[in-house]
Order: structure tokens, then sequence, then C-alpha cells
């Protein structure tokens, strides 16, 4: 089974350390009195246990890098206090042990003194060690923990992303059935009133907006121009009901034709003027759909001359006004809102909403 690239790099300072310390030790030897078989042999013993032990320590400090420093700090002390022991009394045995069987020029030490020495020596260099272990995992979770939030933003971002999306699926599934139940109540009135033709020709032009409309993705951008062309299907179905009496003007200059709106953005704001400025009225009234730019900001303004019209914090009133608001909230934030101004003479409200052009989504 292939080492991990961060095991990889952990056994070559160990191997890199221990084999520079058993030569470093031997030069002495080998320069001024030669290096016995016995020396030798000691030296060897200690660099492949002090490898071996060494695994301990790394052990140590990798259990304990997500804790506070004082237990990382307990934890390596205790493992390089007790390789360092466990090798030293290890070596001093193995050195009393070759030292019999062995003819050495170079006299063994006694067994306590040859253990103090090379606990003092290897106390350090298991020391060393730590230091370095505890360098590489904090490196190793810096960038663990750095992929972590990363892969937490994501998550958040996509169940961010989602939820919004299931908001304004609601908010625009919400406007159909409000839509549906004002329409059909106008076309009952003209039932009632034995306006047949009027009721059937409003139903047709109903059935007509619904296909066009209902089919959209409910958080999709759309055209400006869509939206209008949508609108005007809109109105048609309440010209049936109001006929000369409803006059429309719609303003967009050319370069804004392009610009991104949520689908059904407007209808809700026409609504609203048909419902408390026109329906109520015996006279003429017309709403005034008007689009404009200010930097990087798209205007849009719903505007009629009606007398009767309510505001939007009327009990059982203002759904449609109240559900573009939120709408633009969702999308844009703080970017997005929606004013009203209830003036002497008719309504105004102006969605507000950062400009972004097809062609620029499109890129």
């Amino acid at each position: 089974m292939p080492l991990k690239p961060e095991h990889r790099q952990t056994l070559y300072l160990v191997a890199a350390t221990w084999i520079l310390s058993g030569v470093l030790y031997l030069i002495p030897y080998h320069l001024f009195s030669g290096a016995s078989f016995y020396v030798t042999i000691s030296v060897i013993n200690i660099c492949v246990m002090g490898a071996l032990l060494s695994g301990g320590v790394y052990w140590a400090v990798r259990t304990t890098r997500r804790r506070n420093a004082m237990i990382r700090l307990a934890a390596m002390g205790a493992a390089v206090f007790l390789a360092s022991g466990v090798l030293a009394l290890v070596d001093a045995a193995t050195g009393e042990w070759i030292g019999r069987l062995v003819v050495s020029p170079q006299k063994s030490a006694p067994f306590a003194l040859r253990a103090t020495n090379n606990f003092i020596a290897l106390v350090w260099q298991f020391a060393l060690l730590g230091a370095a272990f505890t360098v590489i995992e904090a490196n190793k979770l810096t960038r663990e923990r750095e992929l972590e939030l990363a892969v937490a933003r994501e998550v958040a971002s996509r169940a961010e992303a989602a939820a919004s999306a299931a908001s304004l699926a609601a908010l625009r599934y919400q406007l159909n059935p409000h839509f549906l139940f004002n329409t059909l109540n106008a076309i009952s009135s003209l039932i009632v009133t034995k306006e047949y033709g009027t009721a059937d020709a409003m139903l047709a032009k109903l059935s007509e907006f619904l296909r066009a409309t209902l089919s959209s993705e409910p958080d999709a951008l759309l055209p400006l121009e869509d939206e209008l062309v949508t609108l005007q299907h809109y109105l048609e179905i309440e010209s049936v009901r109001f006929g000369d009496r409803l006059a429309v003007e719609f303003v967009c200059p050319p370069a804004l034709n392009g610009a991104l709106v949520p689908s059904f953005l407007l209808q809700p704001l026409v609504e609203n003027a048909i419902k408390y400025a026109l329906a109520p009225s015996t006279s003429p009234v017309t709403i005034k759909v008007e689009a404009s730019r200010d930097n990087d900001v798209l205007l849009i303004a719903v505007e009629d001359d009606g007398v009767s019209q309510e505001t939007d914090a009327r009990p059982g009133t203002g759904v449609g006004l109240a559900n573009v608001r939120q709408r633009l909230e969702t999308l844009y934030g703080a970017a997005g809102s929606l004013e009203t101004l209830k003036r002497e003479r008719g309504f105004l409200a102006i969605a507000r909403l950062p400009l972004a052009q097809r062609s620029e989504v499109a890129a």
C-alpha cells in the first residue's frame, strides 16, 4: 500500500535524521581511533531503534494536533522521554551483552553511566524531531481546515441557493391563485350581469395568458421586452372588461429591452393599479409603465392617475406589492427594492434592481 504524501515526508525526515546522526557519530572514531565492530553495531542499533521509536513521538503529535497547546506539549514531552528512556536502556543492555561476546579495544562504560548519557543525548534528538513533527502537522492541519472551510462554504452556498430558489418559486406560485381569483371573480361578475360575450372573450384571453406564462420557470430571469409582452397579454384580458376606460403607456428605451428582470414582476403592480384605481372609477385611467436606468440600477415605474388608489397597508390588500418586494429582496438583497408613493392623484410604484443585460449573462 503506497504511503500518503504527508506520511512520506515524515518518513524521509526520520530516516535522514537518524542516518545523519549515525554518520556524524562514527566520523570521529574513524578519524582518530578507528571504529571497532562493537562501536559500529552500537550506533546501528541506536539509529534503527531510534527511527522506530520516532514513530511513537510522531503518533503522539499527530493524535493531539487538534487539542489545546498544553495537551499537545504534554503528549509530546511524554513520548520524547519515554522513547529516550527505552532506547537508552536497550542500548545500555545491548552494549553489556555485546561486550561479553566481542573483544573490543574500547572498554564499555558501566550500564548506569551509559544509559544516563544516552538518555540525555537522545532527549534532545527526539525533542527536535517532535518539534519538526509539530510544525509539519500544524501545516497539514491548516490546509485541512482551509479545505473544510471551503467545503463548508460551498455546502452553505448551495443550501442558500436552494433555499432562495424554493422561496422564489413559492413567491412566484403565490401570484397564480391570487391573479386567478381576481380574474375569475371578474368573469363571474360579468356572467351574473349576463354579459356573456364579454365573459367568454375574457375567459379566452385568460386561457392564452396562462398558457404563455405558467410554462416558464418560476425563478427565471427574462429580458424586459418579454416581460412587457406578458404584461400586454394580461392587459388584453382587462381591456375586455374595462374597454376604453383603460389606457396604457409603455416607455422602454431600446437599450433596456435586453435588461433581465424576474418573470411575472410587473403584472402584480399593474393589477394593483387596476384593482384600486380603475375598477372603482367611472372615468378613464391611464396606467404607465416606464423603464429607465440610473448608472448600474434598472428602474421600472408603474403609475396611474386614478383617484381611488389604496395603499398596500390596507388589510386584505397588497398581496401583489408585498410579493414583488419580497422577491426583489430575495433575489438581490439590499440592491433590490420596491418603493411606493400615494399621490394626490394616482399611485406610483418603482422597482429597483441591478442592471444586467442579456448579453452579459450569456457571456
